[in-house]
């Protein structure tokens, strides 16, 4: 069903313009969208962009949704380098009011029950995980009550923290903002010695990133069951 409903949703093209873009800490940026009709979507979910008002090379990428429904925008941060790519180049010289377009929202990258959760987040894939954060304090009632945000950049280059920061003061997640490989798999390890596979483990990262949390778990006796990975290609 999930495959189908990801067909179905990546067929209809939805117009949406730029509200507003500002720097978030080095060089990630936000890009906030808004649209007129009404789109659905669940957080964690991508959605596939189309740059339009310009030409470019590869014009069409996939990103993380940061927002929820319920703040009536489409949030997508991403590194933006010195030397960005084109279709990166042709975000940033948008204007509030210029349109592109988007597909989707596509994917299942969310929790489905009420299991402990370990999300880890590797640099700008935090992304998807403000989404999901926001989505689990909606709906409190409904979700584990221990949940864990392990997020690592090496560059202490962290996004959304003041969000982040008041949600663990009212609601039952632990943040750990993290700069060493090391501390992150001796943080990993403590879930697994209390949960073992009674929990879900998420991944959001570089594709070596991902590869080697991955190992990790499997090598503790984690089963593929119950883990989720999102890889993130070209941020």
């Amino acid at each position: 069903m999930g495959l189908l409903n990801d067909i179905l949703s990546i067929l209809k093209k939805h117009e949406i313009s730029l509200k507003e873009k500002y720097s978030e800490v080095g060089d990630i940026y936000t890009f906030i969208f808004e649209t007129k009709e009404e789109i659905n979507w669940k957080a964690g979910q991508h959605g596939i962009f189309t740059i339009n008002h310009t030409k470019v090379n590869k014009p069409t990428r996939a990103f993380s949704i940061a927002s929820i429904p319920s703040e009536g925008h489409i949030r997508i941060s991403m590194k933006i380098s010195e030397k960005p790519s084109e279709f990166k180049q042709a975000l940033l010289n948008l204007q509030p009011g210029m349109k592109i377009s988007m597909r989707g929202p596509i994917g299942s990258f969310y929790p489905k029950n009420k299991r402990p959760l370990l999300f880890i987040a590797g640099g700008i894939g935090i992304t998807p995980y403000r989404a999901l954060i926001k989505d689990l304090l909606l709906n409190s009632g409904e979700i584990s009550n221990d949940i864990r945000l392990l997020y690592i950049d090496s560059g202490e280059e962290f996004i959304y923290t003041e969000e982040l920061d008041k949600v663990s003061k009212i609601f039952s997640i632990q943040i750990n903002y993290l700069i060493k490989r090391e501390n992150l798999n001796e943080e990993i390890e403590k879930f697994i010695t209390k949960y073992n596979n009674e929990a879900e483990y998420f991944i959001v990262g570089s594709k070596s990133m991902i590869n080697a949390i991955e190992a990790l778990l499997k090598s503790k006796g984690i089963k593929q069951k119950n883990i989720k990975k999102d890889t993130f290609v070209g941020y």
